[in-house]
């Protein structure tokens, strides 16, 4: 779902419901500036309403849910209200069926995430917006635009998970949940990687966007990333043979071509090459949609050395609509148990991006341990 009424959305899932007079308590630094009443969701019948950008009539939203999160987007017969939430992007933008059971299944940086998650059995929604306030969603001007123009995505990634991490400092918090970026952390996990971020000037990305692995065939494999789309930027893939580079080294040729993409680098083509694993170059292919959900524009780096990618692997892809090659209708490029020990550790991760800082106009406050 891209953004529209919404353009940022984070989790926090808990063990029960959460009162919403608790909950207003525990954000008591956030302004709190109206409450909601919706009409038309049983499970989650009120929305508290804080402060963000006043200026451009920014809100963030804060959803209390008295059920575990929805991972589908329900019937529009049977639950049209599950259905029409999700069509509007209430259950975060850019987020796409099924993306808590990926977000488990590619958990690198939280090993216990998967089982960990089903302890949950309600959530917490955080959303902004520019066009809902304390007002009625349906009563603003059609002329309100929905992106102001000052509109600084980092900002509001940064004032979410300042929300978000003071949510789990309660009693019954499992974990964030990012459902964009298709990442989870327990408390712990959060905040070492926002102070990492802080302390270093950088973006935490890899508290924002996740990186992934799958086998493509018995002799590829593919990585990529999911969530650059919270930036305004497409998502990077990396199709290459298993036995010839390191999955550490792809994950970081990602993540640092996506902080040269975030540092306002030179836009990437069709065609263009860049030194990457391997110390060969790597050369770009635009590709309209991704070869594993959910549906985006991305990227995609190939290897020029002597092997050249199966056709699968060269499919530039076409939307809408978003289907999957096998008549199961399961995607081909999964599988959760290709793993690999070298995979996404944290204190590489960190190394990868030591040296590259990026300059923000609002940096995040100090998340303390």
């Amino acid at each position: 779902m891209a953004k529209g009424l919404f353009t940022q959305g984070m989790c926090v899932l808990f063990r029960k419901p959460v009162d919403i007079a608790v909950l207003r308590q525990q954000l008591n630094e956030f302004h709190c500036v109206g409450q909601h009443e919706s009409m038309d969701d049983d499970d989650a019948p009120q929305t508290l309403v804080y402060d963000f950008a006043s200026k451009s009539n920014g809100h963030l939203l804060v959803t209390p849910a008295n059920a575990p999160w929805p991972d589908d987007m329900g019937d529009p017969d049977e639950s049209p209200e599950r259905f029409v939430a999700w069509s509007l992007g209430q259950y975060a933008p850019l987020a796409f069926p099924g993306c808590l059971e990926r977000a488990g299944e590619q958990s690198w940086g939280w090993e216990d995430a998967a089982e960990t998650v089903k302890e949950h059995t309600a959530h917490v929604r955080l959303l902004i917006s520019y066009v809902l306030g304390v007002e009625d969603p349906n009563d603003h001007d059609d002329d309100v635009p929905l992106l102001p123009d000052d509109y600084a995505p980092l900002n509001e990634l940064h004032f979410l998970s300042k929300a978000v991490a003071t949510l789990l400092e309660m009693p019954d918090a499992i974990c964030y949940f990012n459902p964009g970026g298709e990442v989870l952390r327990d408390d712990d996990g959060l905040r070492r990687g926002m102070n990492y971020a802080w302390s270093h000037e950088l973006p935490p990305l890899d508290m924002w966007t996740n990186v992934r692995l799958f086998r493509a065939t018995e002799t590829w494999s593919l990585m990529d990333t999911v969530g650059n789309g919270q930036f305004d930027l497409p998502d990077l893939e990396a199709v290459y043979t298993t036995e010839d580079f390191e999955p550490s080294d792809i994950e970081g040729f990602l993540r640092s071509a996506s902080l040269y993409m975030l540092q306002g680098g030179e836009k990437v083509e069709d065609g263009d090459t860049a030194e990457g694993p391997g110390e060969i170059n790597w050369m770009a292919m635009e590709c309209i949609d991704a070869l594993s959900d959910p549906p985006r524009p991305t990227i995609r780096w190939i290897p020029e050395n002597d092997h050249s990618p199966p056709e699968e692997l060269m499919d530039r892809g076409s939307l809408p609509p978003h289907e999957t090659d096998d008549a199961t209708g399961e995607n081909p490029f999964v599988d959760p148990d290709f793993d690999d020990d070298a995979f996404l550790d944290d204190e590489l991760d960190n190394d990868e991006l030591e040296d590259d800082e990026l300059e923000d106009d609002d940096p995040a406050d100090d998340y303390p341990a």
